[in-house]
């Protein structure tokens, strides 16, 4: 989408919470409307390792869509840039980290991702899952060696095929669409892997407030016990 600004008049909201269980929160966000540019990222690789991944990633795509780089050159740097930290005295070995990002020019969107990080369109009441999961259990679904209900449990279904991090190629997968009056969902597993796609319907289509709306997304997940960090960022114009 190039270098040019968005010029709609766009609302955005995001949250993150550790969870009720972790003791530290390696997703990370970035709201930059004047861009028109929302990313969220989950950091992998433990304690100090994921939450400088999330962090590196978020701030070094913002930085390259600034300087009028595309979303999936800028993710690419984001790539490389993790890559070389890890080997730095202040990186980790193995600090790796999904990435979701989207970038809004007047109606229309262009939405990246690597790894399972999820954009969702909740449009005339409808929610579409937007990006594709880079990950075990979706390539198992693809099969039809399980079912998308049986994914939700699959003992292995936080290992993700791609990552930011590492030293294999990465693939930036890359959808576009038209926002019109719908809201866009930008969440980590943390949020998606608890949540069914009718419960995050049914609380986008509330008359409240973005603000309320993901204060709930949050709250439901925690109410269930989720293990994970979670992340929500909602956009609407």
């Amino acid at each position: 989408m190039g270098n040019k600004l968005s010029t709609a008049f766009l609302n955005s909201i995001g949250l993150s919470d550790k969870g009720n269980y972790k003791s530290l929160n390696e997703d990370a966000f970035k709201a930059c409307p004047e861009m028109g540019l929302w990313i969220v990222a989950d950091g992998m690789g433990g304690h100090d390792g994921g939450e400088i991944a999330s962090q590196l990633a978020v701030e070094h795509i913002a930085i390259a869509i600034k300087e009028g780089i595309s979303l999936i050159d800028a993710i690419q740097q984001g790539h490389e840039k993790i890559c070389q930290f890890a080997m730095t005295e202040n990186g980790k070995i193995g600090m790796a980290t999904t990435v979701v990002a989207v970038q809004v020019i007047d109606n229309e969107f262009e939405v990246a991702w690597v790894g399972d990080s999820r954009a969702y369109l909740f449009s005339e009441q409808q929610l579409t899952q937007l990006s594709r999961d880079h990950s075990l259990v979706q390539e198992l679904i693809d099969k039809g060696e399980i079912s998308e209900g049986q994914a939700r449990i699959h003992p292995q279904r936080n290992l993700v095929s791609q990552a930011l991090g590492g030293h294999n190629a990465i693939r930036v997968d890359v959808v576009s669409g038209l926002l019109n009056d719908g809201v866009l969902l930008l969440c980590s597993d943390g949020l998606s892997n608890e949540l069914t796609n009718d419960k995050i319907t049914a609380i986008l289509a509330e008359p409240t407030s973005l603000k309320s709306k993901a204060k709930k997304l949050i709250a439901s997940v925690l109410v269930l016990e989720g293990v994970d960090n979670i992340t929500a960022l909602l956009v609407q114009q």
